[in-house]
């Protein structure tokens, strides 16, 4: 029998300890399977959200783009088994957060992320995520439930020892930040995709306000250094009455999306209207989306 629990936990099917005394899984984001909770904690009061990469200049951590918030919530890292690369373990926390709808604004891998010490010493304080500059892999986001706002960091490293952990923030402020939620859209298409372009909802006849108009123009400008690829803009519309009327509006969308980005940029894409044919998860909303279909991950059954 004892031989039999040490092969199971060698290769990942038992976890090898129990969570940590006191210590809960997130309500909105579930564990990797076997994996144990090493470290858990409540957040309150003043937090520093990090989206980018980190430095130190002389004695001081140095980062280019972080908000500074008032909240709540919780801090969870989890070991994984010995099974699961930090690919994995990053990726199924990510793939939580896009269908929930989140906005990621930032994204690193390896050394882009910056000193991997500073991360584990002085962002997260747990000796836990040392590990090489590497061996990591950061990523922040934003997400809503209604009118509450969630941000959440994931932050996946290797450690020396091979093992890999996962640290989960998870805080909802007490009055909502301000982000470019568009800030990462590139990072999005890259990591799978399909991205949702944030505070833009076109009308029922396909029209887009000053506003929206603006928001586009913006994104054009941080897309412009993409590698020209097969890029769509797809545009969803759903309003009462019969389907054909908003597919001529959202096509009418996409076209108006596609010549704005291609105003002031080399992208080139193909505008597709889809009216109220694709909501999401039965949910009807109208939106517009980036698709780049060669980034696309392919999902087994």
């Amino acid at each position: 029998m004892k031989r039999l629990l040490a092969g199971l936990i060698a290769i990942g099917i038992l976890p090898v300890m129990a969570d940590a005394p006191g210590s809960k899984d997130s309500e909105k984001l579930d564990r990797y399977p076997a994996s144990t909770i090493v470290s858990y904690g409540l957040i309150s009061g003043t937090y520093d959200f990090v989206y980018a990469p980190v430095d130190k200049i002389k004695r001081d951590v140095s980062f280019e783009s972080s908000v500074r918030v008032n909240g709540t919530g919780e801090k969870i890292t989890y070991e994984m088994p010995r099974s699961v690369s930090r690919e994995d373990a990053f990726q199924w926390f990510a793939s939580q957060l896009e269908q929930q709808g989140a906005s990621m604004l930032f994204k690193c891998e390896g050394p882009d992320c910056g000193r991997a010490t500073i991360w584990a010493s002085q962002i997260f304080r747990l000796r836990e995520l040392s590990a090489p500059d590497r061996q990591q892999t950061y990523a922040a986001y934003v997400s809503w439930e209604g009118e509450k706002q969630f941000l959440v960091a994931v932050y996946v490293v290797e450690r020396g020892n091979k093992r890999v952990i996962a640290h989960i923030e998870l805080v909802q402020p007490a009055e909502a930040a301000s982000f470019d939620e568009n800030r990462g859209i590139a990072d999005q298409l890259a990591a799978t995709g399909v991205a949702v372009i944030r505070n833009v909802e076109p009308a029922r006849d396909g029209s887009l306000d000053e506003s929206e108009m603006a928001v586009i123009l913006k994104l054009a400008e941080q897309m412009s250094t993409m590698v020209s690829r097969d890029i769509y803009v797809v545009c969803h519309i759903h309003a009462p009455g019969s389907a054909q009327p908003l597919i001529d509006s959202s096509q009418k969308c996409a076209n108006t999306v596609s010549e704005q980005l291609a105003s002031v940029s080399s992208l080139q894409s193909t505008g597709m209207g889809v009216g109220p044919l694709m909501p999401v998860e039965g949910r009807k909303l109208s939106r517009v989306e980036i698709v780049v279909p060669s980034l696309m991950r392919r999902v087994s059954r």
